[in-house]
C-alpha cells in the first residue's frame, strides 16, 4: 500500500480530513495523518518554522523519499522543509498551500486595523460580540481562537513566508487549490505554479479553502494520478 504523509493547516481536529481519506484508502493509499504540535497534538510551547522543520524530520524518519501532502500551514512546513533538505521527499502535494509572502503582509495589515480600532473604541472592542464580529471581518478566527503560544507561533509562521524562496525548490510539485478560496487565494496557487520549476496547478471549481472536505473525490483523483506519475 502507497504511503502518503498528510500534513493538516490550522486547525485543532481532523475530522474534515475523513471523506479524503475513505477515497484513498479504497484506491490503496494509506494516508498518515500527522499531528502538528499546538494544534491536533498539545504543545504549550511557542513554535517557529525551524522547529516544525525538525518536527517533520522526525515524523518522516525511516521512510524512504516519502509523499507529502500539506494543506494550507501544512504546505508552508512543507515547503520550507524541502528548501532544507531538498532530497528528503520524493513528491509534494500542496492543497491551498500557505507560505506566499504578501499573505503575510496582508494578515498584519489588517491585525494593525484592528489594533487601531480596538485603541480608538476601547470600550467597544472590549465586548466580546464586537471583538469577535471584528476578527471575523478580518479573517482572523484561528487567530482569536488561538491560546497565547500559538498566537506567537501563527505571527512567526507568517514572518517564516520571507524566507521562503520557491526558485530553490526543484521537487515536482502537484497544486490543488478551489477557486473560490478567500483565505488563500488562486493567485498564490498560480504564484507557487510558476515559482516551482515543474508544478502544476489544478483548480477545483465551487471549491474554498478546504476542497479535501467538500470535494474529496475530485481532490483524491488528482492525488491518485500525482502518485501514478511519480511511480
Amino acid at each position: 500500500m502507497k504511503q502518503v504523509f498528510i500534513i493538516h493547516g490550522w486547525t485543532y481536529d481532523l475530522d474534515k480530513w475523513d471523506s479524503l481519506v475513505g477515497v484513498l484508502r479504497s484506491h490503496g493509499i494509506e494516508p498518515v495523518q500527522l499531528r502538528v504540535p499546538g494544534l491536533t497534538a498539545p504543545s504549550k510551547q511557542v513554535w517557529d518554522i525551524d522547529g516544525y522543520i525538525d518536527w517533520l524530520g522526525t515524523q518522516l524518519a525511516g521512510s524512504t523519499k516519502p509523499v507529502v501532502i500539506g494543506h494550507s500551514n501544512g504546505g508552508r512546513i512543507a515547503l520550507s522543509f524541502i528548501q532544507k533538505y531538498p532530497n528528503k521527499i520524493d513528491k509534494l502535494i500542496l492543497i491551498d498551500s500557505a507560505g506566499i509572502v504578501h499573505q503575510a503582509t496582508k494578515a498584519r495589515a489588517k491585525l494593525s486595523v484592528l489594533r487601531g480600532v480596538a485603541k480608538v473604541g476601547k470600550p467597544l472592542g472590549k465586548l466580546p460580540v464586537v471583538k469577535k464580529a471584528f476578527y471575523r471581518v478580518i479573517g482572523a478566527q484561528d487567530y482569536l481562537n488561538a491560546p497565547p503560544n500559538m498566537k506567537k507561533t501563527m505571527q512567526n509562521m507568517l514572518s517564516a513566508d520571507q524566507q521562503l524562496k520557491l526558485s530553490t525548490i526543484k521537487l515536482p510539485t502537484t497544486i490543488i487549490w478551489g477557486r473560490d478560496d478567500s483565505i488563500t487565494p488562486l493567485a498564490d496557487g498560480k504564484e507557487l505554479e510558476d515559482g516551482i520549476k515543474g508544478s502544476r496547478l489544478h483548480i477545483i471549481d465551487g471549491a474554498r479553502h478546504a476542497p479535501f472536505y467538500t470535494h474529496p473525490e475530485a481532490v483524491a483523483d488528482i492525488i491518485i494520478d500525482a502518485l501514478k506519475v511519480s511511480a
